[in-house]
């Protein structure tokens, strides 16, 4: 019997840079994401700072030299190709209405803004009625992200040190 839980998958800007980057910094975690994006890609969700910090990451690592200009253009037409222009979504809060929040998480936290912006997002955005196995998921590759997301009761996988969630249905759909 078929089932019919959704659940939405925010993925954060060091998320997003594992989905093209090649290059050694980007392979703790990298073929698991990938394999995980790929199965999901029907219900993936970004915020436009993640997008707009995701590209910022690849010209830092071809301004630091860690890549060539070659490299840095591969990532950046794949990332508008294959994630951007073929699923990713997005949704976001209006940043201005939500600062006072931002601004608990980083004194409480000590994350930066724009990590601010992932929580209050996957936790107030256009999902947040969704409970149990459809709750949404933030999927990131920062440690101290995901340790402040949980606090807040998301749902997280850090794609460096932990196995990719398991979609199992729920109860009354199983066989």
């Amino acid at each position: 019997m078929p089932y019919y839980w959704c659940k939405c998958h925010y993925l954060d800007a060091s998320a997003l840079v594992k989905l093209v980057a090649d290059d050694s910094e980007e392979e703790l975690g990298r073929k698991a994401l990938r394999e995980y994006y790929w199965a999901h890609t029907a219900s993936v969700y970004a915020t436009s700072y993640s997008v707009a910090e995701t590209l910022s990451a690849f010209k830092g690592k071809f301004l630091r030299k860690k890549i060539s200009e070659v490299q840095y253009l591969k990532y950046v037409q794949d990332f508008l190709r294959t994630v951007i222009g073929a699923n990713l979504r997005i949704d976001e809060v209006p940043i201005l209405s939500v600062y006072s929040k931002a601004e608990r998480l980083i004194k409480t936290y000590k994350i930066d803004f724009l990590d601010c912006l992932q929580i209050v997002t996957i936790l107030e955005g256009y999902f947040r009625h969704s409970v149990s196995d459809s709750q949404s998921i933030l999927i990131t590759a920062d440690r101290d992200l995901a340790k402040a997301a949980r606090a807040e009761g998301a749902k997280v996988w850090e794609c460096t040190s932990e196995e990719a969630p398991r979609d199992v249905p729920p109860p009354e759909y199983r066989q």
